[in-house]
């Protein structure tokens, strides 16, 4: 089975573990290219993270944007890197993410491929119909609330408010200003 990681930094030829948003040192690959690609776009710093995809009754890659024009923000001019490993020995799924796998070894690199623009990329899958963006618009009060209720934890158990000037803590205030300001210490 192919398996994919999607990085913003070229010229790899190994992939090696290193500390992941879930506290381990792990490799992750997806068996959806798609779904790699959308991690060679990194919004925060780790251990942090956020990747707001999800998958359809028919298992297609779904972005939601958690706040106006989320996808074109983040990966408007962004370029990727697709890395493919063939044969993987010892892979877990320990995320329970559909389709997610990860490993503690350093991995040997099949293929590269350079995509440009990913925004300009996944807009052609979505195209295809392999890839939709769900917009801000779309998106339900229960499941916004559930995102805020996410982000006020993160806050919280990491002290953000006494690092206004932490990478998370500017994400959050640029673009969920409301969950800043509501949730004073």
């Amino acid at each position: 089975m192919i398996l994919y990681h999607g990085s913003p930094v070229k010229g790899l030829k190994e992939l090696k573990p290193c500390l992941s948003e879930h506290g381990k040192p792990y490799v992750y690959f997806a068996s959806n290219p798609l779904v790699s690609l959308l991690y060679a776009v990194k919004p925060v710093p780790k251990p942090f993270s956020f990747y707001p995809y999800g998958f359809d009754e028919n298992g297609g890659v779904v972005y939601s944007e958690y706040y106006e024009n989320a996808f074109y923000d983040l990966y408007k001019g962004k370029t990727g890197y697709l890395y493919e490993c063939d044969d993987l020995k010892n892979i877990d799924a320990p995320t329970h993410i559909n389709g997610v796998y990860t490993t503690t070894e350093s991995i040997k690199i099949d293929r590269i491929t350079r995509i440009p623009d990913l925004y300009t990329f996944y807009k052609e899958q979505e195209e295809k119909g392999l890839f939709r963006i769900k917009q801000k618009c779309e998106i339900s009060d229960q499941e916004m609330q559930f995102i805020f209720d996410e982000l006020k934890t993160e806050i919280e158990k990491n002290n953000l408010k006494n690092f206004p000037q932490h990478a998370m803590s500017i994400f959050i205030q640029k673009h969920f200003p409301a969950i800043w300001e509501t949730d004073k210490n």
